[in-house]
């Protein structure tokens, strides 16, 4: 995959966090058998869309309005992301 620009609004990136903290997020399977996770009742307005690769290395990010252009993230980088949200637990060893 090729390194692209997305520009993701904070307020979709705010209403992911939010849905993730209190594990309100649905889930979509795509044609090619990937998983995109979005905030609840949101499927009908732009939301930011995220799925975890196989093998769990990275995390992709993609905007509903541009799902051709998609942010790469270290499962690292995630789980950094993750664990700084409202009730998050760590992650267990």
């Amino acid at each position: 995959m090729e390194p692209t620009e997305v520009r993701i609004p904070r307020t979709a990136l705010d209403a992911l966090a939010a849905a993730i903290s209190v594990q309100t997020v649905a889930s979509r399977t795509w044609p090619d058998g990937i998983d995109w996770f979005y905030p609840v009742g949101t499927w009908e307005e732009p939301h930011l869309e995220v799925a975890l690769m196989p093998g769990g290395d990275e995390v992709w990010m993609r905007m509903s309005t541009d799902r051709a252009s998609t942010v790469v993230w270290t499962i690292e980088q995630w789980l950094d992301f993750a664990g700084r949200l409202p009730g998050a637990t760590p992650p267990s060893s």
